[in-house]
């Protein structure tokens, strides 16, 4: 790189013993940006001499002069200009002669039958007459990449490499045509999917070398330039469709890494649209588009390979081995398209071949390794299908004792869940038809006049305490047996602690007046996340047992306080009289026997077994400390919002 930045400055070409030179160090250059200039025009013009290092201009509309000044000091008269790069779409060529100015055209636009010689690249013949100046003119316009490899050879030279080259490119398409049979023949055999993306993926291989070498235009369409439109539009999303398929499969990037896997099927898509756009409206998008595709696959393709070797899977080292060589060389062709190197790498380059026929080679080698480890997997599932078989007649066994146990415990739930009716219909039978046996009696002594009015008074406030009663025990009721039958809804939100207690205690403020109970609130504003419903249940129930039990003129202590990180803790105190000691073991079921309060008040059997319910529902817990004589503490917890 150091040596070429001190390049000779260009000069006329004189051509003494060589058989061929390159003009690039040769040629005056003038970018026409109108494209309207004739060659009258372009030869009153001062040009001056090109200064890159190949004459590659990537993508641009412009047309491009190329002036050559040449001097023949040979005795061959007979002379070619080789222009080896097969996608331009018109070149015209001009040299001056004894008769006059000569005016060649040629070009993909145009029937190969137009051209000098019948050739993939284009060609011009023309005489070089001996000690005299002539200057060469080329006019290049296209819509691919402008790029002019021009070769100046001695005929018959040309011709003997030309055959040559000839050779190796047939070695090269049969040496893939073998290929892509032998794989064809072994999905037949395989019918691994894997196999037929990579036939696919080598017939878009070819498809792509075939149409920048020429070979396309020259041997299937000669005589249909406009198909090279088409095929300059489809080869590279062709490659990149079945290429991705292949990647995808080969590294099983669905699962060692989704976003790669994305990243290379929106990449091959927005290539696919952008084709079909452009068959279309050609002169509205460049076939750069394609080229920038193709950069962005390369380097996720290598980017998956390398990720998936980093993280052990082992087909990514064949993968890698196999795609390295060619997808470099697809990156470094792109960008010399792109004009983004300086030099060129046409489709006739060495590297590119021996990259294509190496990728093919390990390739190959790595399905082949694929194909022997599914043949030693399914080796191993044999041998280990007895294993199964053995193992899923003990797990059978296992299964079937399970299921007796499963049996036996339903068996037993079932004679609890008799034992729970047996005895919900005692105390359905006795807490609501005992007040509708009073209400009854009642009425019929008013009906028949034998109470007056101070009487009925009296009765009236006995039946509305066991009314009020019966309504809190119908409203557990109704809660109890909806949790049982078909779950309670379970709605967890932003619960403030101190508002809920507010709300409960304003609701029992004539039960709390009746017995002149002192209330001492020490709760704070904590954020809970809880279900409201059932925090208020819990609330509601407590307190009216709290009441209930508290002798008239005690006192109930409300308070919440930080049980850790992650819970609140809240307690009811009472100066009440305490819970039994034989009734505590019971105290959160339905078996324990309810005790009237201070007040006679009758209790529901079902308050406690509710709060237990709900607690536990909302990741808390309950319990309680009690001395009897002395009062109760019932303590429950619920998370922090």
């Amino acid at each position: 790189m150091v040596l070429a930045s001190f390049k000779v400055t260009s000069q006329s070409l004189v051509l003494t013993n060589q058989d061929y030179v390159s003009i690039k160090d040769h040629v005056r250059h003038f970018r026409d940006a109108t494209g309207s200039l004739t060659l009258e025009q372009i030869k009153q013009r001062e040009i001056p001499w090109q200064t890159k290092e190949a004459l590659n201009y990537g993508f641009d509309n412009a047309a491009h002069w190329f002036v050559i000044p040449v001097t023949n000091r040979t005795e061959t008269e007979d002379w070619l200009l080789e222009i080896a790069f097969s996608p331009l779409d018109k070149i015209d060529f001009f040299i001056n002669a004894d008769s006059g100015w000569v005016h060649k055209t040629a070009g993909d636009l145009f029937p190969i039958e137009i051209r000098d010689l019948r050739h993939p690249h284009v060609i011009f013949l023309f005489p070089l007459e001996k000690d005299k100046e002539q200057t060469i003119y080329l006019r290049v316009e296209s819509t691919s990449s402008i790029q002019v490899p021009a070769i100046l050879w001695k005929r018959d030279v040309f011709f003997t490499k030309s055959n040559t080259l000839q050779i190796i490119n047939g070695l090269f398409y049969g040496a893939m045509l073998v290929m892509i049979l032998y794989q064809l023949f072994l999905f037949t055999t395989k019918r691994d999917s894997l196999t037929l993306y990579y036939v696919f993926t080598l017939v878009a291989m070819i498809h792509v070398v075939s149409f920048f070498q020429g070979y396309s235009f020259l041997y299937l369409y000669p005589k249909h330039p406009e198909l090279n439109h088409i095929m300059a539009v489809i080869t590279g999303p062709l490659f990149l469709l079945f290429s991705t398929g292949l990647t995808r499969e080969f590294l099983n990037l669905k699962v060692n890494n989704p976003w790669l896997d994305k990243l290379l099927i929106i990449n091959t898509g927005l290539d696919i649209l952008v084709a079909l756009f452009m068959i279309s409206f050609l002169d509205e998008v460049s076939y750069r588009f394609h080229h920038y595709a193709i950069l962005m696959h390369c380097m996720l393709a290598l980017s998956a390979a390398g990720y998936c070797l980093y993280k052990k899977f082992k087909p990514a080292l064949y993968y890698l081995l196999s795609w390295i060589s060619l997808l470099i060389a697809t990156l470094i062709f792109s960008m010399s398209n792109l004009g983004i190197f300086a030099d060129y790498l046409n489709t006739n380059s060495t590297s590119l071949i021996m990259a294509c026929l190496s990728q093919m080679l390990l390739i190959s080698f790595a399905l082949g390794n694929r194909w022997n480890m599914m043949v030693k997997e399914n080796q191993l599932a044999k041998e280990h299908e007895l294993q199964r078989g053995q193992e899923e007649k003990e797990r059978l066994e296992k299964e079937v004792q399970l299921r007796l146990e499963e049996i036996n415990h339903k068996n037993q739930k079932l004679e609890e869940v008799n034992q729970v009716k047996d005895k919900l219909f005692s105390i359905v039978s006795h807490d609501i038809k005992g007040p509708l046996t009073s209400l009854q009696l009642a009425l019929s002594l008013t009906k028949k006049g034998m109470i007056n009015q101070q009487e009925f008074r009296q009765l009236a406030d006995a039946l509305e305490t066991r009314f009020n009663q019966t309504s809190e025990f119908i409203e557990n009721l109704l809660q109890w047996a909806t949790l049982q039958l078909r779950g309670e809804t379970f709605a967890p939100t932003k619960v403030d602690i101190n508002d809920l207690i507010t709300q409960t205690l304003s609701l029992l403020d004539f039960e709390i007046t009746n017995k002149n109970i002192l209330i001492e609130n020490h709760a704070t504003s904590v954020i809970a996340y809880a279900d409201v419903t059932m925090v208020k249940s819990i609330l509601r129930n407590l307190l009216t047992n709290a009441i209930k039990f508290t002798r008239a003129g005690g006192s109930i202590k409300i308070s919440t306080a930080k049980d850790s990180a992650d819970f609140i803790l809240v307690s009811v105190s009472d100066t009440g009289v305490g819970i039994p000691l034989k009734n505590q073991p019971l105290i959160f079921s339905l078996d324990i026997v309810t005790t009237p309060g201070t007040g006679q008040e009758k209790g529901t059997g079902l308050g406690l077994l509710l709060c237990k319910e709900f607690a536990e529902r909302n990741r808390g817990k309950i319990w309680f400390e009690t001395e009897e004589g002395k009062g109760t503490t019932f303590y429950f917890t619920l998370p922090f919002y």
